[in-house]
């Protein structure tokens, strides 16, 4: 077979799903392949067809799963998956505190875990005496092939809080979405892990199944923000984004890093080299803008000994610009390195790249985008850089188990204890032509925010589908929810400020660990 003939990579469940392992558990299956196989060599052309006519049937009804399944043909409209640790706490707390007792529409819900016993814990502990005590638990574990069907199905969205995502195979799960069109959400922060779900965008796109990675505080809010500034920027002047920025503030009881975010780390700084190269390409997720000479021709790199050609990335999209303490002459305030800004930009300019793709009209076709943390004065923002340095996870453990702070694995702050914490987000935006837009989204602190972000999101798209604009694909929270995600999350509590930053005055001051 020659390469250009070569069959296309399987997807991870048609890997799994269609191995020949997996087919010869179907009897009417494994039976027509034998025969198949048995009249190969037969001068008999009817003997072939007759052999292949069964194994079409049989595969037929073979890829409809109903033969494997176990379903008992409940359909909840949210799943949770992976919810006997910290995150599945603060999905339970968004539930009992906003969603249930808030939101605008009764809906079902199911719990999900590998161990079916540590969920059920869970959510004694969260619902006991409450009228969802006995909300159902699944067990579901990607080595068993029918337990992850058998969930899917039960469900029009699953929300996927099981991490690291990029030490499961969290990838299982997004296309048994896709092949059981099944909506898709995770709260994941890891590059790695969200290079391959996007593998898997033409695939959604085409199934009409909606599949949202970082659905969360990091990642979904700036992209929220952003998609607000772009389309005011257009109703308002008629013209697109060329610069967007967004500076984040926060303050209120500080917030250790829970267990799940500290082994994350650790995960990422054992990547291949190969996977630490894509991390630190400001690009990887899509939506590259090449640079220009003063003719307007792209200009390259061109990689000494092998003569291989790239386009060169402009000096203005490069990751050093997000670590410089700097002053913003047009805003006038101070900016320090932000740990979360080298994934985020990352989202918003995917986020471009989608609406270029899904409606022609991109945020802005040369856009640059950065994010910093906000400090008001210089000497405040050399002060947070000289106090962050660059520690490893085991020395940050250390620090953490000094201060009574350290969490271990499914272990995180209890709500009750940063419950005065804060985070705002400051959004600016310019066209071309040097018209701008300020706007500020202020939240709690960003675990809450986390499970505000996942929640309202599935909501979303399990009651406004019909009014998006976009109906499949490996989407941002933003591009997937749109002006109706925007309604939800500020209606469940989350405070906007249109035209002007929101003020820090009269919140809570930051307060160290």
């Amino acid at each position: 077979m020659q390469d250009d003939e070569k069959e296309p990579k399987k997807t991870p469940f048609e890997a799994k799903y269609f191995s020949r392992e997996n087919m010869n558990k179907y009897k009417p299956l494994a039976d027509a392949l034998r025969k198949q196989d048995a009249v190969a060599k037969s001068k008999k052309e009817e003997d072939k067809k007759e052999a292949q006519t069964e194994v079409d049937k049989a595969m037929a009804e073979f890829c409809d799963t109903s033969w494997c399944s176990n379903w008992d043909y409940k359909k909840y409209d949210i799943i949770f998956y992976g919810v006997s640790g910290y995150t599945g706490y603060l999905m339970m707390e968004y539930l009992k505190r906003q969603a249930l007792p808030h939101g605008k529409e009764k809906f079902t819900f199911a719990f999900a875990g590998r161990t079916k016993s540590k969920v059920e814990a869970m959510r004694d502990k969260e619902f006991a005496g409450t009228p969802y005590a006995d909300t159902p638990c699944i067990s579901a574990k990607y080595d068993d092939l029918v337990s992850v069907i058998d969930m899917v199905k039960s469900c029009r969205v699953i929300v996927n809080v099981a991490g690291p995502y990029m030490l499961t195979e969290g990838e299982l799960l997004v296309d048994a979405c896709i092949y059981l069109k099944t909506d898709y959400i995770d709260i994941s922060g890891e590059v790695p892990y969200s290079l391959k779900v996007y593998e898997l965008h033409k695939a959604a796109k085409d199934a009409g199944v909606m599949v949202c990675a970082s659905a969360a505080a990091a990642g979904g809010m700036p992209d929220m923000g952003m998609y607000l500034c772009a389309k005011k920027l257009r109703k308002d002047y008629g013209e697109e984004m060329r610069y967007g920025s967004m500076y984040i503030a926060a303050g209120g009881s500080a917030q250790p890093p829970s267990g799940g975010t500290l082994k994350t780390r650790a995960a990422m700084n054992q990547a291949s080299d190969d996977v630490k190269s894509a991390m630190t390409d400001p690009f990887s997720m899509g939506g590259f803008i090449p640079d220009l000479d003063r003719n307007g021709v792209k200009m390259i790199n061109i990689q000494k000994g092998t003569g291989f050609v790239t386009p060169k990335t402009r000096p203005e999209d490069m990751d050093a610009n997000l670590s410089r303490v700097a002053q913003d002459e047009k805003l006038g305030c101070w900016r320090a390195p932000f740990v979360y800004a080298f994934f985020e930009t990352r989202i918003i300019r995917r986020s471009n790249m989608l609406m270029a793709e899904l409606s022609g009209q991109p945020y802005g076709h040369q856009l640059n985008y950065m994010e910093y943390a906000y400090m008001p004065t210089q000497e405040e923002a050399k002060k947070a850089v000289a106090q962050a340095g660059a520690t490893s996870v085991d020395a940050e453990k250390k620090k953490l188990e000094k201060a009574g702070k350290y969490y271990g694995q499914g272990e995180g702050p209890p709500l009750e204890e940063i419950e005065d914490a804060w985070m705002m987000y400051r959004f600016y935006a310019e066209t071309p032509s040097g018209k701008s837009f300020k706007m500020s989204i202020r939240g709690q602190d960003g675990y809450y925010e986390t499970a505000r972000m996942a929640i309202e999101l599935a909501l979303t798209l399990r009651f406004d589908r019909l009014q998006l604009p976009f109906k499949g694909g490996a989407l941002t929270p933003a591009i997937a929810g749109g002006e109706c995600l925007a309604k939800r999350l500020f209606d469940s509590g989350v405070t906007v400020k249109m035209g002007e930053w929101e003020s820090s005055d009269g919140l809570p001051a930051p307060r160290e660990l």
